[in-house]
């Protein structure tokens, strides 16, 4: 059975090492060995989530459901992360800047049973194109809500923004209506 207090330590454990992402990558794939422990552990949606598990500067370990449908803004995270899918589907659209713009370059989609290790500049927006609910555990070389130097974009007018997590379920309500 998937053992939360345990896979925190070894995440922290992780972080001196010489690759932590690498490490928390196979950490995350033992887990995923046990979906049904993760389901039974972290819960599967009925509700929109995100529920950090573990936060700290140089850590966040999260729990995440999307409504069916959901989308949400353009962001980056400006650090390294790594997700497992453990129920539903989550496809991932990738930006790179071009100038002052950003231009999509690709769609990743993840299914259940899929590990993604997230590059430092990664920016993207994710959609659950499902009609219910997905799971998602996520976690993080550094403080996920706030990190500095994040950004997200305006759905509306396209201009980078300060990331701020109250704007971002905003925007997220928003874009899935």
């Amino acid at each position: 059975m998937f053992d939360l207090e345990l896979f925190i330590a070894e995440c922290q454990a992780a972080l001196s090492t010489s690759d932590p992402q690498q490490v928390v990558e196979r950490l995350v794939r033992k887990a995923m060995t046990d979906v049904e422990g993760l389901k039974k552990t972290l819960g599967v949606g009925d509700g929109a989530l995100f529920q950090p598990l573990f936060r700290s500067s140089e850590l966040t370990v999260a729990n995440m459901c999307a409504a069916p449908g959901s989308t949400s803004p353009v962001h980056n995270h400006c650090m390294w992360g790594v997700i497992a899918v453990y129920q539903g589907q989550e496809d991932n659209f990738l930006y790179k800047r071009s100038g002052d713009e950003l231009e999509k370059v690709e769609t990743r989609s993840l299914k259940t049973g899929d590990i993604w290790a997230m590059p430092v500049d990664l920016i993207h927006a994710i959609n659950n194109p499902k009609d219910h609910y997905n799971a998602a555990l996520h976690i993080y070389g550094g403080d996920l809500v706030e990190r500095p130097g994040r950004s997200l974009w305006n759905p509306e007018s396209d201009l980078e923004e300060d990331y701020d997590i109250r704007q971002v379920l905003a925007y997220t309500e928003q874009l899935s209506q």
